[in-house]
């Protein structure tokens, strides 16, 4: 044979062994993927939280979700983002809607639905501590901070600001106190001629009421268990900007403050220099404070 043949069948050798390689190699293997749900969050128009013996439901108005059962109260924004990511889940385990017990889904301790669709939730996995969700068709395993995310009291889903993000005010009646705005700029009536205030700790103590959160939030019926809490004599009213009227009753208990927004069944909780600086703009510039987390 000659040098040249032996060239090509070693070429040709190669060629065909490789062909070979190819075809009998192991093919890659892509996960698949099951998305638990079809709804979008941005749809989402209604959510229900069946948590033992509590009941919740929360409703989308007008872009912003309020609770309506048991009670009725702003939602906080943020923890119903959360509670929504469950219908971006993806779960990469599948099982039909059988034999519920082996999941511990014969008999959830927690149910949510949102718009038409429900999720079952059941128990975890020993070994990588997912957890298994049931819904109308199937059954799937995720991770477990969907469940994490359920308040399990309605207090946990209320709001802890006294004014939503949208709710921009334009005046404030503090009983004998007014503080109205006029073009750019804050006025107080009557002025204190003892301690003026300028634009900037007006903006501030307004900042204040537009960004503070309650350090606790309680039901209004809790209220009746404080023995020696005396209801002010003022209220406060705010007027915003699209022309809503909004009213706290003030409550004051030794060193806190509750204040109860009308419509709402829930008092906001401050205490120390928070609740001083809320009911005065005065007390305010004397005791710069920090926003409660």
């Amino acid at each position: 044979m000659t040098y040249h043949a032996r060239l090509n069948l070693i070429m040709l050798t190669t060629i065909v062994g490789l062909v070979i390689f190819l075809y009998i190699r192991p093919q890659s293997h892509e996960v698949q993927e099951y998305r638990i749900s079809s709804l979008s969050a941005e749809a989402a128009r209604s959510i229900q939280i069946l948590h033992k013996d509590t009941h919740m439901v929360l409703k989308k108005a007008e872009n912003h979700w309020h609770l309506t059962e048991p009670i009725n109260a702003r939602a906080d924004e943020k923890k119903v983002t959360q509670l929504l990511e469950i219908l971006s889940a993806k779960s990469e385990h599948r099982f039909s809607l059988t034999d519920l017990d082996r999941f511990s889904l014969d008999k959830p301790n927690v149910r949510l639905s949102i718009d038409h669709e429900s999720f079952d939730f059941g128990g975890l996995t020993p070994v990588t501590n997912q957890q298994y969700i049931a819904t109308e068709e199937s059954v799937f395993l995720v991770s477990p901070r969907y469940a994490v995310m359920l308040p399990s009291q309605p207090i946990k889903i209320v709001s802890p600001t006294l004014l939503a993000e949208t709710e921009t005010p334009v005046s404030f009646e503090l009983g004998d106190v007014s503080i109205k705005k006029q073009a750019e700029d804050w006025m107080i009536s009557p002025e204190n001629t003892e301690q003026l205030l300028n634009q900037a700790e007006i903006n501030h103590w307004v900042e204040l009421w537009q960004q503070v959160t309650a350090s606790n939030l309680i039901l209004d019926s809790e209220i009746l268990d404080i023995d020696d809490a005396t209801l002010a004599e003022k209220e406060i009213k705010i007027s915003l900007q699209n022309g809503q009227k909004i009213k706290f009753n003030v409550l004051q208990h030794g060193s806190e403050l509750f204040l109860m927004r009308s419509g709402e069944a829930i008092r906001y909780v401050f205490s120390g220099n928070v609740g001083k600086s809320l009911l005065d703009p005065y007390y305010i510039s004397n005791e710069p404070i920090l926003f409660e987390d």
